[in-house]
């Protein structure tokens, strides 16, 4: 049996009864970060509570690294047997496996080879950033952690802003940034999107926790003269709308002549426009 488990994102008091008890019964634990791991079960030790009725999670257990640089390795070399044998559970450092963390091939392994396992409910930092930041909004997209170099990542900001604009719903957007960049982030959203309105949290859970709330420009200023030390969710909302546009495919349907039909395909495609015209003709469109 396989188990993915969720760790306290901060709070050690938000581990669940179900994830101690799972972590107490279990043979072998796949960790992506062994001394992570090893240090969060020694805090545990210290809890009463927990050293009294899940005695069993201190006992002898094997620990195995997974993470995103060993686990199509681990996975290619591993026998499906390996899981049907005891009871296995995964960690990731701190919140949902799965979300941001290693673990979705873990799930896809499975199912693939009819491993059976479960994933339990626990803290993460996405949709409690979400839940508190007071936005009135339908739901939100998920868009983790932003790419390193700035091209890349103001291309991001910009693709996610335009998808959730299109959508009918009134929809935000939720990511993460470590404390190296997020300066850089702010400044990026900022930049593309001032009038957005952006909620920041960092340190969520503990005692340090703080969160800013505003417009983007005003957010980033405001982070821009304090600490930043710490982990960082972001919730985005902007509602300006993306202007409607026609694909090629509805272009290709519409009754009008096909030069015309060329030209306007041949601009969003970046063909020439001749090439375009005899595909028009030949597809009796």
């Amino acid at each position: 049996m396989l188990t993915l488990l969720p760790t306290p994102i901060g709070n050690l008091a938000d581990i669940t009864f179900r994830t101690l008890q799972v972590l107490a019964e279990a043979d072998i634990l796949m960790c992506e970060d062994i001394r992570v791991s090893k240090k969060l079960i020694s805090l545990f030790k210290k809890n009463p509570i927990i050293s009294e009725h899940f005695c069993g999670i201190f006992e002898k257990k094997e620990f195995i690294s997974f993470h995103s640089h060993n686990e199509q390795e681990f996975l290619s070399n591993i026998s499906k047997d390996f899981f049907n044998q005891c009871n296995i559970v995964f960690m990731s450092d701190a919140g949902m496996p799965c979300v941001s963390d290693p673990g979705m091939s873990l799930v896809a392994y499975a199912i693939k080879n009819k491993i059976p396992y479960d994933v339990l409910p626990g803290a993460s930092a996405g949709i409690s950033a979400y839940c508190s930041c007071g936005f009135d909004t339908e739901g939100f997209l998920f868009a983790g952690f932003l790419p390193h170099k700035q091209k890349d990542r103001r291309e991001r900001i910009l693709n996610l802003l335009q998808g959730s604009s299109r959508l009918d719903q009134r929809i935000c957007v939720v990511m993460y940034e470590s404390p190296h960049r997020i300066l850089n982030t702010l400044e990026d959203i900022a930049l593309l999107a001032p009038n957005a309105l952006l909620f920041a949290i960092k340190e969520m859970t503990k005692i340090h926790q703080k969160y800013f709330i505003g417009s983007s420009a005003e957010v980033y200023a405001q982070i821009k003269g304090s600490n930043i030390s710490g982990e960082w969710a972001l919730v985005l909302l902007s509602d300006e709308k993306a202007e409607r546009s026609l694909t090629c495919a509805q272009i290709l349907q519409m009754d009008i002549p096909p030069k015309i039909k060329a030209k306007i395909v041949s601009k969003l495609q970046n063909e020439d426009v001749k090439s375009v015209y005899e595909k028009i003709l030949s597809k009796g469109l």
